[in-house]
């Protein structure tokens, strides 16, 4: 009886991952076949699991949240721990422009607190070592994220040659980041 549950949970894990790679590529309304070809399932196996397509974005959000909540516990005392996450966050929303849609909505808001929850002893101590602009704490940091998919969608928009594109982006994580840091951006 074990071996169908623990197949089943893989399934679950391959179906997750899958999803993101698929909407990093495609955005959230991808077809959901196509979610199930790159997981090596059935479209029956995707839906046995998740019973729309909200309830797998609601799964791969959850799953993101997770692993900012795990990573915030590892830099735990660090004093660049706020740094690193913010950094990692901004990183995972450019792999991941489909957020931005689905950011606003009820659960995600509930995610966004247990984002905000994990990263708050990261900057009471980024703000004991001078790390941070006064005033600045966890909410501050977590309202650049929305600026940052803001200013990606926008250069999507914009036609122009990739590394373009790629200082572009830089020199919005530099702005975003010197707002909050008294650091130096991370690559200058």
């Amino acid at each position: 009886m074990a071996a169908p549950r623990k197949d089943a949970a893989r399934n679950r894990e391959l179906l997750i991952d899958a999803a993101r790679e698929v909407f990093s590529d495609r955005g959230a309304d991808a077809p959901l076949e196509v979610v199930a070809r790159a997981a090596g399932v059935s479209r029956t196996t995707l839906h046995r699991h998740f019973a729309d397509r909200s309830a797998l974005v609601a799964s791969v959000l959850e799953e993101n949240v997770r692993r900012i909540e795990a990573r915030a516990a590892e830099l735990d005392e660090d004093p660049l721990g706020a740094v690193v996450l913010v950094h990692e966050m901004l990183d995972d929303l450019v792999r991941a422009p489909w957020l931005a849609a689905v950011v606003g909505d009820a659960e995600a808001a509930g995610m966004s607190e247990r984002v905000l929850a994990a990263l708050e002893p990261l900057a009471a101590e980024a703000q004991q070592h001078g790390l941070t602009h006064p005033g600045v704490g966890a909410r501050e940091m977590l309202l650049v994220l929305p600026m940052a998919m803001a200013a990606s969608a926008a250069a999507e928009r914009t036609p122009r040659p990739q590394d373009e594109g790629a200082a572009t982006e830089q020199a919005v994580r530099a702005v975003l980041h010197r707002g909050l840091f008294t650091t130096a951006p991370p690559g200058s």
